[in-house]
């Protein structure tokens, strides 16, 4: 987590901090504690720290209250069911080895606000834009960012390929951080004057209360498709996830892709209070009952990038990307959207919106002289890998486009099959590697995915970098080949280790040169 030299926080009462979890009467004496700070991982606590604990998916953190004590908390805010097991515990507030010992119900959900509140409720400070749905939330979440940045509004975006300023990002392992993380990076970056913060909303961090106490502006959804099948169970369950962000209060207005399904019913869902705006590359759908639309025409596609005239609530703009794919015209539309809603006019941001890059990793095209073009992108999921093909496929006149992609092992095998299904319709030559194995069998999952395709002899080259050489000796200087899953991933998990990969690298070393 990036990190300030200098951020600093002044101490606040303990019955501030938990204001509204329990009453002052009832911390007595301890109301008027000091608290130094608040933290989740026993191993970081310093002295004067509130140390939180509750299960979580890997371990409960009660099992670490004496290394806590020991290590200089001055209390303990315990997930009060099942305490018994690691404390004994007569009242809600008691004493353990010497400092409090605050026991609160459904602590989980509770401690994002226990956070914000320590820290000084930071997103109440800023303009806040939330990003969910199932693909094209990082390039959201990256595209408003530097538009942002480009107006001078120094913005921070928290997402999967990294925290903090856009040209300057540190690495992550969430999505969504955890809520302690979460609002201690908000209120570093609020003090170096980030008012602005876009960030990737994940169904995890929903449901997991990652993001309470994060105060929304906007709410911005860009699809749903199968995914995360082995986290949600359904794909009902996975979408009433994502319907939580927009139920958020205080939230301003609404984002929403009225091209998909599940766009839709949020857009005629009558518990979603704030303004509605739907963007569509359809136009505008008479069946909704929306006022506000953005929407597109005159649409070409080349391989410089994408033009449109966008017309939005706040006025038509010429729209002039560098970024390929149709999809990608809708992730622009949705930011427009966003950058509407807090900036007005399209005069203010559309250079701003025309001027921001594309994700690293995701469609980024490489190509030399007399090689095919390859595009390497993030693509997992059915929907983004069919979406990418067809993307190329508009980009690609006279050659074919291959596609190279995999499945991670130990996660979702609900989608193999699909996935193997929707590329051999789609690609015109198709070549199955690794993902990320992690710890399961590799012919297996590759059986999995060859249960979705008529030609049980396609062919599977296990090192990824092997399957990219085969594709690019093997097709036609105007084939465009797609290198998927990955994206700007520099590790595979192969067993339990990360090993250092880079399809990016790996296609700038195979092509010889880059333009």
């Amino acid at each position: 987590m990036t990190s300030f030299q200098g951020a600093s926080f002044k101490p606040k009462a303990l019955a501030k901090v938990l204001k509204s979890h329990i009453s002052k009467d009832q911390l007595g004496s301890y109301a008027d504690l000091d608290v130094a700070g608040v933290c989740l991982d026993s191993r970081a606590v310093t002295d004067g720290v509130a140390f939180i604990a509750y299960p979580g998916h890997q371990s409960d953190g009660r099992h670490y209250l004496q290394q806590a004590v020991d290590s200089g908390a001055s209390v303990l805010i315990v997930e009060k069911v099942g305490l018994a097991e690691f404390a004994p515990a007569e009242s809600d507030v008691c004493n353990f080895a010497g400092i409090p010992l605050v026991a609160i119900e459904n602590l989980a959900q509770a401690c994002g606000d226990i956070a914000a509140r320590f820290y000084g409720n930071p997103t109440r400070k800023m303009s806040v834009t939330g990003i969910t749905g199932t693909n094209g939330k990082t390039s959201c979440c990256y595209l408003l960012a530097q538009a942002l940045e480009f107006l001078n509004y120094p913005t921070l975006m928290l997402s999967t390929i990294g925290n903090g300023n856009p040209s300057a990002l540190q690495a992550t392992s969430n999505t969504t951080p955890d809520a302690v993380s979460l609002q201690k990076i908000c209120a570093e970056y609020l003090q170096h004057k980030n008012h602005y913060m876009t960030m990737e909303v994940s169904s995890h961090g929903l449901l997991q209360g990652r993001v309470n106490g994060v105060e929304f502006t906007v709410a911005l959804f860009t699809n749903l498709s199968v995914d995360h099948l082995d986290y949600h169970g359904d794909m009902e369950s996975y979408f009433l996830a994502k319907r939580e962000l927009f139920l958020k209060k205080d939230l301003k207005a609404a984002v929403i892709n009225a091209d998909d399904e599940y766009g839709r019913r949020l857009l005629n869902d009558e518990k979603i209070k704030c303004q509605k705006i739907a963007y569509s590359q359809s136009g505008q759908n008479p069946e909704l009952d929306i006022e506000q639309w953005i929407t597109a025409d005159n649409t070409e596609l080349s391989l410089n990038g994408l033009k449109a005239d966008l017309h939005t609530p706040w006025g038509s703009a010429k729209l002039h990307s560098g970024l390929l794919g149709d999809f990608n015209l809708s992730n622009l539309m949705a930011v427009a959207g966003a950058l509407g809603v807090m900036l007005g006019d399209s005069h203010k941001w559309i250079v701003a919106l025309n001027s921001a890059n594309a994700v690293p990793g995701r469609m980024q095209q490489f190509s030399a002289h007399d090689k095919p073009t390859v595009v390497v992108d993030y693509a997992h999921t059915p929907d983004a890998l069919e979406k990418a093909i067809k993307a190329l496929k508009a980009h690609c006149d006279t050659g074919k486009v291959w596609c190279l992609f995999g499945c991670g092992g130990d996660r979702d095998t609900s989608k193999r099959a699909i996935m193997g299904g929707v590329v051999e319709a789609n690609a015109d030559c198709v070549i199955i590697t690794d993902d990320n194995p992690r710890t399961e069998d590799r012919d297996s999952i590759v059986a999995m995915i060859r249960q979705g395709m008529e030609n049980q002899e396609t062919p599977y080259i296990s090192s990824r970098f092997e399957a990219i050489k085969y594709a690019i000796e093997h097709a036609e200087a105007d084939d465009m080949i797609l290198v998927a899953g990955k994206g700007h991933e520099d590790y595979q998990v192969i067993g339990t280790e990360k090993v250092d990969y880079s399809d990016l690298e790996s296609v700038k070393q195979l092509l010889g040169e880059q333009s």
